[in-house]
């Protein structure tokens, strides 16, 4: 079956809240709290994903990956949020459902986003990852070829755990074949 990539719509909202809530029960499983994983329902999040899908987010771009009417990957990006690292875009989150991974689509999807970025002016970019996540860093490392950005490990918490994450930077943005 053919997968379409193109921008969200706002009517897109719950599959792409259902994408993300399943992907990070998948992705980071021992990674993040199961608790926390658990509490993950899309109708809690569905009217974000609503508004950056309808342009009510300045800036963010959301982009969804459906095949046979159900989405089943988005991404969403746009210039970034801290410029202390000096780059000039983002790739906020990247999620597909268990069943697409692995399969090609986060780079198809990429070839989209950098021709996004490129068209904004936007000529660099990065992306943070958790660093358990080995997944998708090997992504973002060896298959796109990015470079982990110095002095980027940080951490956050989720309901009381140190959750590492890094980035990794692109200049110039990837070209994608």
């Amino acid at each position: 079956m053919t997968v379409t990539i193109r921008p969200a719509r706002s009517e897109d909202a719950l599959g792409v809240a259902f994408v993300r809530s399943a992907s990070w029960r998948a992705t980071y499983r021992n990674i993040v709290p199961q608790s926390y994983l658990d509490e993950m329902h899309p109708e809690k999040s569905v009217a974000d994903w609503r508004d950056a899908a309808s342009g009510k987010v300045p800036g963010t771009h959301l982009l969804v990956a459906e095949q046979g009417g159900k989405i089943i990957g988005f991404e969403a990006y746009g210039p970034a949020r801290d410029p202390n690292f000096g780059y000039a875009g983002e790739l906020y989150a990247a999620y597909f459902l268990p069943e697409a991974m692995g399969k090609g689509l986060g780079t198809e999807m990429m070839k989209t986003v950098v021709r996004d970025l490129t068209a904004q002016g936007l000529s660099d970019m990065i992306v943070w990852v958790m660093e358990a996540n080995e997944r998708g860093r090997r992504f973002y490392g060896k298959i796109l070829g990015g470079a982990i950005v110095e002095g980027s490990r940080q951490s956050f918490e989720i309901e009381g755990a140190p959750i590492w994450e890094i980035a990794y930077g692109f200049r110039p943005l990837p070209l994608l074949k």
